[in-house]
């Protein structure tokens, strides 16, 4: 696929140009960043791949029939769970969290069912599988599905939305990228993701939901489109983010902006982590070496967070709020899911890893479903 016509300035550049990453960092931090900055491959020549093993089809594998794809939903407004609750926003409201889940039902109902038909293809390689995969997103791609986002809570369920589905589609690339749908989802993804970016990057400023977890979300659909349609811009946009998130974290492994979470903080932490650790998964398939940017800040933020599940008193300290405890007293596997890919790039580091990985399988529809299929290899 042709790379969009947005203009590309080199990633080296735009990461140098992020003074907010610099603050409150030590002399000696400073100076490692800039030589991690200056580090940073060229993408010029290559081309951008996928950082999971993308399955080989074989019509001998057996195949549920293809239902009809559900409607087009064109234009999306979306109210918040939390209500009007204050700054923190960490108590759900009853009654907008009824809202909310009733405006996203059909959105999420479609992805799932997606990203479903998508990892039966990589488990069996059925060709069947891809091509209702394709198919019902081309039916929404040719409904300009997505296309209207009236608020900026649609924008953030839009990111996710736009994730799942484009590894969803990455999943079954090998067996329809010859398909001519296939380009036209793929122009209808690209579309989506320069779109959602523009808004991200115009909103950074005011809106701290497009600074916080919501941009990381975006910057893994950026990435998945990314690879895609061969777009060196969208990856770029996907690093550059990541590289503001995790170099912004503290000493300990915190991020500042899911800090202000109060009880939710660990919550957040490990929704942020859910797509940090894809985005990075991607730049390192490709040679971008985001694992060790910022003086490995990523395992920091890793390191932090699982530590916090069984002993939440670091986090508790610094948001002055006890965390809201989990069910079980264990997070669900679907907010784990980053740790499948976490294991594969660092066996046996994690903390608590051996206890976490029996939860498998892990797995989460807006990064792409099953991560246990897609990265235990």
């Amino acid at each position: 696929m042709p790379s969009s016509s947005t203009q590309r300035t080199p990633i080296t550049e735009r990461l140098s140009a992020e003074p907010e990453a610099l603050v409150n960092k030590s002399i000696s931090g400073i100076v490692a960043m800039a030589l991690a900055i200056l580090a940073l491959p060229s993408l010029a020549s290559s081309e951008i791949i996928a950082p999971f093993p993308q399955r080989t089809p074989s019509d001998a594998a057996m195949s549920l029939d293809c239902t009809t794809p559900p409607e087009a939903i064109v234009s999306l407004a979306i109210t918040s769970k939390y209500g009007s609750d204050g700054p923190q926003r960490d108590t759900i409201d009853a009654e907008a969290n009824r809202t909310f889940k009733k405006q996203m039902k059909p959105i999420r109902a479609f992805s799932q069912q997606l990203v479903k038909r998508a990892n039966r293809y990589t488990l069996r390689g059925g060709i069947a599988d891809a091509q209702c995969t394709l198919s019902w997103l081309d039916a929404w791609a040719q409904g300009k599905a997505l296309s209207q986002m009236d608020n900026p809570n649609a924008e953030f369920e839009r990111a996710q939305t736009l994730a799942g589905l484009s590894i969803a589609l990455l999943q079954v690339a090998p067996a329809v990228r010859n398909d001519a749908r296939f380009a036209t989802v793929v122009r209808w993804m690209t579309d989506l993701a320069t779109s959602t970016n523009a808004f991200f990057d115009a909103t950074r400023d005011r809106l701290k939901g497009s600074r916080n977890n919501h941009a990381y979300w975006v910057a893994l659909a950026s990435a998945s489109v990314a690879a895609l349609a061969d777009d060196k811009a969208l990856l770029d946009w996907s690093v550059q983010t990541y590289h503001r998130g995790v170099c912004g974290a503290t000493a300990q492994g915190a991020l500042p902006l899911e800090l202000e979470r109060g009880k939710k903080a660990l919550e957040y932490h490990l929704f942020a982590l859910n797509a940090l650790v894809p985005v990075a998964a991607f730049a390192e398939a490709n040679d971008i070496p985001a694992y060790d940017m910022c003086d490995g800040a990523l395992r920091k933020i890793v390191n932090f967070t699982l530590k916090s599940i069984h002993n939440p008193a670091a986090i508790a300290l610094a948001t002055n709020k006890a965390q809201e405890p989990f069910i079980k007293g264990m997070p669900p596997a679907q907010n784990l899911a980053f740790l499948e890919i976490y294991h594969r790039a660092f066996p046996g580091a994690a903390p608590m890893e051996r206890e976490l990985l029996q939860l498998r399988p892990l797995i989460s529809t807006p990064m792409g479903g099953n991560q246990t299929l897609l990265y235990r290899h």
